[in-house]
Order: C-alpha cells, then structure tokens, then sequence
C-alpha cells in the first residue's frame, strides 16, 4: 500500500518547519512525489526513481486509436512491479502493482455568502474530468486484446489538496461528490452522471464536448484525509485521497448503449465488445 503510505506522512512534506509551501498543483504533486519516493526508500525498492513518472502519457495515441495529437498524461504514475510485494490476499485490500495518480490544488478566491467559491463551476467540472480521466484512460491492454476475463492491475487514484474547506469549491448539484469530499466516510459512492437537468448539461459541456451522453458512477471509493484540526490556525490544507475500488461509466446516445465497468473483484466487464475503446477514444478526443 505504498500510495497510501505516503499519503500518511503527507502532512509532514506539507506542513513540516523549512518544507515548501503548497500555492500551486505543481507545488502539491512535488510534494506527494518527494514523499512517494521516500516510500520506496523505505521499503528497499530497488532503483526508486525510475519507478516515478511526472506526466506520464496515458498513451492514447497509441490504443485504440493513433492520432498522435492527442497526448494525455496523468500527473503522477508508480511501478513497482518485479519488486515481489504483491499477493492475490494483499490485491484484495485494493494493492496493484500500476498507480495513476491525478492530483488537484482547490486555491481559493472569492467566496459568496453562502460559503461556496465564486469559481465553484470551474473547480467541480475540473474534479469531474480528473476523475472520468481516471476511470477510462490508463491503457488496460488485455482488455484492448480481447482476452477472456481480464483483471486489472492497475489503481487509480485522486489526490485533492485545498486552502480552504473542500466542499467550498464544489456545486451543490453533485450532493454525493459534495459530502464526500466535505466529510469523506471510510468507504463511499459517488454519482458524477452529466445529463438529466439543464445544470448538469451545463457542467456537461465545461468537462467536454458531448459528454451529457455519459453515466458514470463511482461505485466504490476508499478516502484518506488529513483534515486541520483548528481551521483558524496559519495556513491551513485540507488533504483528501481517493482510490477508485470499482466505477461504471456508460455511454448512451441515438439509442446505442455503451459501457465499461471496473469491478471491485478488479476484473474489467464490457457491455459488448468494443466498448471500452469506443468510451476510451471518446474521452481522450472531447474532454476539455
């Protein structure tokens, strides 16, 4: 569980006498990046440092597709495989060998009087992407082959970083993202689907083109957080990790229903074959 060990010593990277200071998402993935690679120190892995990617490339202009414009890159990517951890008995505790990591500073602005950001818009469908990214993009190649009951070794992962109350930053027409992020419980759901209301088509076309023809749903997260304890005190950081245990994400549009879904016994189903290419070249070509 290396991700979530360096998440525990975060607070340390972050807050710690004489450590930078978090004013921008690249100060936060430095800092989350510096304290996972003191998790493999720590652990013996051999050669830490080239088991750590920045802006590691989701490869979308290879599978299934190859526009080679299209270059998208997760913030954060760990490979520890080879290094003899992992267990079928330890997997079963949400442990793989591939991590993609998306992480996401909420800096603060202005404020209405109802306590939310004036930014809130932007913010929400900025997490929404980051999320939807996370469940469609990471190359799940037995998947792309065809091969019979296909499981993935790969987690995924959502880092969120805020100067001020997290549920400040997000739109009060997501309730399920909203009290998660505000109060996260051990183990939650999160439903992000992007049609169904005027709002929510709205948010549907800041996240990307289309995409009111999406259903997603993160069926299972496990939450990490380090919350302050006294909010008035200098320079305050909430910090909040997600894994992403199991999600559905559904395409539906002239009557054709497509989906992916990553289940939490970590095999990956199709609805029919293609789907995940078709949802996975969706993604990469209309996401803002």
């Amino acid at each position: 569980m290396l991700v979530e060990s360096a998440f525990a010593v975060l607070p340390e990277m972050i807050a710690g006498l004489g450590f930078q200071k978090v004013r921008s998402e690249a100060n936060a993935v430095s800092c989350f990046a510096f304290s996972l690679l003191n998790s493999l120190h720590a652990k013996n892995i051999l050669d830490p440092i080239q088991r750590l990617q920045l802006e590691q490339s989701y490869q979308t202009q290879k599978q299934p597709f190859s526009d080679k414009s299209i270059r998208r890159a997760c913030d954060i990517f760990l490979d520890y495989g080879g290094s003899k951890i992992g267990s079928k008995q330890l997997a079963n505790y949400g442990w793989k060998y591939r991590n993609y990591i998306e992480a996401k500073f909420l800096k603060s602005s202005t404020t209405t009087k109802g306590g939310q950001q004036t930014a809130a818009a932007g913010w929400t469908a900025e997490i929404i992407a980051d999320l939807i990214r996370l469940i469609t993009l990471p190359p799940e190649t037995d998947l792309l082959g065809n091969q019979s009951a296909p499981k993935t070794s790969t987690a995924r992962y959502f880092l969120v970083l805020a100067d001020e109350e997290p549920n400040s930053f997000l739109n009060k027409f997501f309730p399920t993202l909203n009290a998660a992020i505000a109060s996260p419980p051990k183990h939650g759901a999160i439903d992000l689907s992007l049609n169904g209301s005027r709002v929510r088509d709205n948010f549907a076309l800041r996240v990307g083109s289309g995409f009111n023809a999406l259903h997603v749903t993160l069926d299972r997260i496990t939450f990490f957080a380090h919350y302050p304890i006294i909010t008035t005190a200098p320079n305050p950081i909430w910090m909040l990790l997600m894994r992403i245990d199991a999600a559905t994400i559904q395409h539906e549009k002239g009557g054709i229903v497509r989906q992916l879904k990553i289940c939490e016994d970590r095999s990956i189903r199709e609805k029919c074959t293609g789907d995940y290419a078709f949802i996975r070249n969706f993604v990469a070509k209309n996401i803002n």
